[in-house]
Formats: C-alpha cells, sequence, structure tokens
C-alpha cells in the first residue's frame, strides 16, 4: 500500500477517527460554503448564471463536463453557486483527507495541507481543487496490485481538470518499472486517454500556459515550495517509511518538482508551470508530515523537528495573507450561512 509505514505509528484511537472526521468535515464546510471568496469567484458566478436557462448539453461542453454538469444541476434546483462549490470541496477534501490519514500523523499532514492547498487552491481553483482532491484520493490508494481504481479516479479527476489527465503516466511510472510488458499498452492508452480529453484544446493550452506571455505572480514561490520537498525527499527517502513501490512514485514526483524550476527559466509563460504545480502539492502533504519521524531514532518524531514544520507552516500562512498581490480576494472569509444570501 502507498504509504506504508515501516516505522511504528500510534495507534489510532476511536475518539481520534471521530475528531478528524469532524475536522475534515468543517473543513469541507468552510470551503464549500464560502461566500465572496477567491480570486475567481466573479468568473464561477458568471458561469453559473450562463447555465441557468441553457440545456445540459451547454454546460458540459462549455466546461470541464463534471464542474459543468453541477452547475446545470444546480441552477435547475436553484440551489445556487455554494452547491456546485460544496460538491467540488467534498471530492477535495475526500482526497487530501484520504492521503492524510495514510500519513503516520494525518494532522499534521492536514495542517501541512492548509496554508496553500486548502485554502488558495481549494477556496480559489474550484475545478483544479477538485481534481487535486481525486488525485490525492488515487495517491493514497495505489499499490501494485491495485491500479485499476486508482486510473479510474484520475479519469474521474479530469472531469473536473482536463489537464489532470497528464497525472497519470506519473500514477504508472512505478508499474511501468516492475513490469516492462504493460508499459506499450500503458502508453497506447494514455495516448487515448490524452486524446479524448485534451485533444481538441491541446492547441489553445499550449499557446496559453507555454508558448504565451501569461505570468502568475507568485508561481516562483509556490514552485520552491515544492523543490522544498523534494530536496527532503531525496535527503531521507530512505528512511521515510516508503516501500519501493510508494518510492518509486514519490521519486516521480520529486524530479517534476525539480523539473518546474528549470521550466521557469526556460519557457515564456509561468502560469502553465503555476498551474502544473498545484498538482505536485501532495508531495509537500507526504514529505514534510514525514520529516520528524525520517529524522526520529525511536519511532517518535523529533519535536524540534515537528515544531519546524508547524512554525514553516505557519509562516507559509503569513506570508501569503499580508503579502500576496492577490489575496484580498480571499479576506475576509465570509459564508453563504452568514451573508445576507440565502440557500436554496
Amino acid at each position: 500500500m502507498l504509504g506504508a509505514i515501516h516505522f511504528s505509528r500510534r495507534q489510532s484511537r476511536p475518539y481520534d477517527s471521530l475528531f478528524y472526521s469532524l475536522a475534515v468535515l468543517a473543513t469541507t464546510l468552510m470551503i464549500g460554503l464560502r461566500y465572496e471568496v477567491g480570486g475567481d469567484w466573479v468568473n464561477y458566478l458568471e458561469f453559473y448564471d450562463a447555465v441557468l436557462f441553457q440545456p445540459l448539453s451547454y454546460a458540459l461542453t462549455q466546461t470541464d463536463p463534471a464542474y459543468g454538469l453541477l452547475n446545470w444541476a444546480s441552477a435547475r434546483l436553484n440551489f445556487g453557486l455554494w452547491f456546485v462549490d460544496l460538491g467540488c470541496a467534498i471530492f477535495f477534501m475526500i482526497g487530501v483527507a484520504r492521503l492524510s490519514s495514510r500519513q503516520p500523523n494525518p494532522w499534521l499532514s492536514n495542517l501541512i495541507a492548509v496554508p496553500y492547498l486548502v485554502i488558495v487552491v481549494g477556496m480559489g481553483f474550484t475545478r483544479q481543487a477538485a481534481a487535486i482532491g481525486i488525485l490525492c484520493w488515487a495517491l493514497a490508494d495505489i499499490r501494485r496490485d491495485r491500479i485499476l481504481f486508482p486510473i479510474l479516479l484520475v479519469g474521474l479527476a479530469a472531469l473536473f481538470h482536463k489537464t489532470a489527465i497528464l497525472f497519470l503516466p506519473i500514477l504508472l511510472v512505478p508499474v511501468f518499472s516492475s513490469n516492462f510488458v504493460l508499459t506499450i499498452p500503458g502508453i497506447i492508452g494514455f495516448v487515448f486517454l490524452f486524446n479524448l480529453f485534451l485533444g481538441s484544446s491541446s492547441d489553445h493550452l499550449i499557446t496559453t500556459y507555454a508558448t504565451g506571455n501569461y505570468d502568475s505572480q507568485g508561481a516562483g514561490i509556490r514552485v520552491a515550495m515544492n523543490v522544498l520537498a523534494a530536496i527532503a525527499f531525496v535527503a531521507f527517502r530512505d528512511k521515510m517509511g516508503f516501500d519501493k513501490f510508494s518510492r518509486s512514485l514519490w521519486m516521480t514526483l520529486t524530479v517534476l518538482a525539480f523539473f518546474s524550476v528549470v521550466a521557469l527559466f526556460v519557457l515564456p509563460s509561468s502560469s502553465g508551470i503555476d498551474r502544473i504545480s498545484m498538482f505536485i502539492i501532495p508531495l509537500q502533504i507526504v514529505v514534510l508530515s514525514r520529516l520528524p519521524y525520517a529524522l526520529s531514532v525511536n519511532s517518535r518524531p523529533v519535536p524540534s523537528v515537528l515544531l519546524g514544520v508547524i512554525l514553516y507552516s505557519a509562516s507559509v500562512q503569513f506570508v501569503w495573507l499580508n503579502f500576496a498581490d492577490n489575496g484580498w480576494a480571499w479576506k475576509p472569509y465570509q459564508s453563504i450561512i452568514t451573508s445576507d444570501q440565502t440557500i436554496g
């Protein structure tokens, strides 16, 4: 199983699981029931309004199918944008929580996810957040003898954000490296799915994210956060409790994290690298949460390292809230429940 732990792990108690589930539920509601939070809030609202009186075919073809379906269903039920956001938040948090639960300290894993993945991505990039959450689910469940379900999850993620299909070869690298016979059919399958999801829009994506001059402010910082986790993985991968299959998978993401640094200097647009780097964020959750255990000699977290990881996460939160150019779009946090809007 991915994330199999060779060092000891504190035995989970029933009330731990209850509190963990309640924390995940509270976070899901915080993300899903937000109101006027996130840099693209107006764009999402405009699309919801656009499908109010349109057939399902319009909603499915004007955006990614799963997101279009959620908007169309919510519009027909007269629920509002909150229903769409909550649906995406559920997919997002199920995946993040499941991946975190596979780590030695799920609470620490979720804490690491909060400053950027939960707050910025989860409440700002609705479609991609749902896709990332589903990919986290796939990462949590993939193992050598169980690859079909994670592959299906990648397909589901691509229905929310078509670029998620690019994650499929990353997920299958450990499979190909251990069984060369599967490589050719795997490549054929990826080419088929690539054309299915991205064939009609590949030229637009290349123009927008690779050859265009579209820049994302803060892209370098976000790439650096992935690289920090990548460095930690390279330095301590043999002490982090990964089996051979899992180590191969996370090494692939590590290589991509390093490659993204080069791409920032080579490509004229940083937006594409910025968007792709979001799919590498799970590396931070897994590696940084295991670091206090990797440096331990008695299978218990090293207090100073544990505190360092917590302070690092807090500093990421502080810097983004106070210095991000678009941070104003997330402040103050508002909920549909406390606003003058009505649910339904």
